[in-house]
């Protein structure tokens, strides 16, 4: 009996660990790149407390590294408008998003929605299967769902878009 008690203390404080550093993660990054949330950090902790509370926290820090691995290894950006992320604020602050919301544009409850979370990001037309061959390359699991290119994390599916321009 006291062993299962000890295996489940033993996850209770990794995943409290695994919290903290998302937290002290996302408030870092905040310092670092200056970003001013006057006025929201209300909002702020409430994303941080849904976002520890639903288990997205390593799903939202792979998202940002792929996002960022693709800015940097091949030169893209993704198409900004398109994001269903736009108007919260952790997904700004780790760079997954570039708008910064405000008082008007904030998206309350994203995170809060079904799990797994569903999220869309997109690509101009032209790259996005590049988009996605990186992402298998660099070993994430591509499915595609309606046709669409879809990576599956822990508690989040990501629905890879292609968007056109004329």
């Amino acid at each position: 009996m006291s062993k299962n008690k000890d295996q489940k203390r033993k996850v209770q404080l990794a995943t409290r660990a695994k919290n903290e550093s998302f937290r002290f993660q996302v408030e870092y990054s905040r310092k670092q790149k200056g970003i001013d949330i006057m006025g929201m950090e209300q909002n702020l902790t409430a994303e941080l407390d849904a976002i520890c509370q639903n288990c997205l926290t390593e799903d939202l820090l792979d998202l940002a590294k792929i996002v960022e691995g693709i800015r940097k290894e091949l030169g893209f950006e993704q198409e900004a408008a398109k994001c269903s992320l736009n108007g919260t604020l952790v997904p700004f602050i780790l760079g997954i998003t570039t708008t910064q919301p405000n008082s008007t544009t904030y998206v309350p409850d994203i995170f809060t929605a079904q799990q797994p979370l569903q999220v869309t990001i997109a690509y101009d037309n032209d790259i996005r299967n590049q988009v996605v061959n990186w992402m298998k390359a660099n070993g994430y699991d591509i499915s595609s769902y309606l046709g669409q290119p879809l990576l599956k994390l822990n508690n989040v599916r990501i629905a890879i878009r292609r968007v056109l321009k004329s």
